[in-house]
């Protein structure tokens, strides 16, 4: 017997119905149909052979507060199955150490499918611009001890990433990135701020148009303000326009859901180096970023008593920086019921970090193969992808799956044993 489920009810009722008062305010969505460029989906006559790759993480805490990283990735195609995991017990708790052993682990499975397989397109779970630049964020923004602490594990996961990235292009297969579940709003943005530049020449509307997103710099978001108040009183449409634009609880998804229609995809963006924060600090070339990572990477050995590592760090670092590529980043929605999929994948011959930000549409961008594949993977809202979720299915972790694997931890850590709780974590 639940005896909280009336407490449930009479919250949950409360806090929903508050959630959905919220959500009535009216946007100006439509004002912005005009600036979104669009594809119908067309299918593909091209068979290609793909496979999908996806990853779990589980922490399992010790007794003595240490945890256990368990991280495991699969890749699935027409006829085989590879699998990588890895463990590592992580004496200083860190909230970006088990998502970068998965990055790891779902990297060195698809480096051994290209390697292994003939595959023309290798499927990976996640967002790749995400995946770049939350590792390079990690690498110079790591103020914290317990990131700080794991600066070399955080540029392995970085040089993996872009071997993967360096050997698909060597081996003449493409990589793209799908995200069912997403929160960017760089298409929001984009289109925003190409409205408000029509009706007003000020220099943010030009840095918006670039970056993503000057709403994390302060200074911007002040001046953002200030052109709220003012246009207010004189221009009703640009108050809307920016208060949609300041909504951070509007992400694409839900602007292209009103946009979008069944059936179609966006233009292509072409995404490289676009990052308000690097770019505002001039951390926008693969020399400063080096220098910056190189900077964290001093004050990573001192805290773990090393002088040095057995590899090049820096250079590894610099290596994968040359080799992480714009993007091509779009959005397909396949039935009227769907939220839009964000896929990616590698613009070859470009380079993130060349110092020049851009975030633009790029008609040039020819993908209808990868979209028509993805059309004929489809299944429904939950299947969206019939490769990826059979990966997911395999390599996640089942709660079953890690209370066993904490029997045996604490068989072989013995003394120190295993705390009562087994904790859940990413990719699960």
């Amino acid at each position: 017997m639940d005896h909280f489920f009336d407490m449930f009810v009479s919250s949950a009722g409360r806090k929903i119905k508050e959630y959905l008062s919220n959500r009535q305010y009216e946007y100006p969505l439509e004002e912005l149909g005009d600036k979104l460029l669009k594809r119908e989906v067309v299918p593909s006559d091209v068979t290609l052979r793909a496979a999908a790759v996806d990853g779990g993480i589980g922490v399992v805490r010790l007794s003595n507060g240490h945890q256990v990283i368990l991280a495991r990735a699969a890749a699935v195609g027409p006829d085989f199955l590879e699998r990588e995991f890895v463990v590592d017990v992580a004496t200083v708790e860190s909230s970006s150490l088990p998502w970068a052993y998965l990055v790891i682990v779902e990297s060195l499975v698809g480096i051994k499918t290209l390697n292994k397989h003939g595959v023309d397109v290798l499927l990976m779970d996640g967002s790749l611009y995400a995946k770049a630049v939350r590792l390079v964020h990690n690498l110079i923004l790591t103020r914290e001890f317990q990131n700080l602490y794991y600066v070399p594990e955080l540029a392995t996961a970085l040089y993996t990433f872009a071997v993967l990235i360096k050997m698909a292009q060597s081996r003449g297969a493409r990589l793209v990135f799908v995200s069912k579940d997403h929160n960017f709003k760089l298409v929001k943005e984009h289109l925003i701020f190409e409205k408000l530049a029509e009706r007003n020449r000020d220099h943010i509307f030009q840095r918006g148009l670039l970056w993503y997103s000057v709403l994390w710099i302060r200074r911007f978001r002040k001046e953002l303000i200030e052109l709220y108040k003012t246009a207010r009183r004189h221009d009703y449409q640009m108050a809307r326009l920016m208060a949609l634009l300041v909504t951070q609880s509007v992400t694409d998804a839900e602007v292209l859901s009103a946009l979008l229609p069944p059936g179609h995809y966006t233009v292509p963006m072409l995404v490289g180096g676009c990052d308000a924060y690097m770019n505002y600090k001039g951390l926008n070339t693969v020399e400063r970023l080096v220098k910056a990572a190189e900077e964290r990477l001093e004050d990573s050995l001192i805290f773990r008593l090393k002088d040095s590592f057995a590899t090049d760090v820096i250079g590894k670092i610099r290596e994968a920086l040359e080799a992480i590529p714009k993007v091509y980043f779009f959005y397909v929605r396949f039935g009227a019921d769907d939220a839009p999929l964000l896929v990616e994948t590698p613009a070859e011959g470009t380079n993130m970090f060349d110092g020049s930000p851009v975030k633009a549409f790029y008609p040039a961008a020819q993908l209808d193969d990868v979209v028509g594949m993805l059309a004929a993977q489809y299944r429904d809202p939950i299947h969206y992808n019939t490769w990826l979720w059979y990966a997911h299915d395999v390599a996640s972790f089942k709660s079953s799956q890690l209370a066993e694997y904490a029997v045996y931890l604490k068989k072989m850590a013995g003394e120190v044993g295993v705390g009562r709780r087994v904790k859940l974590a990413w990719g699960i």
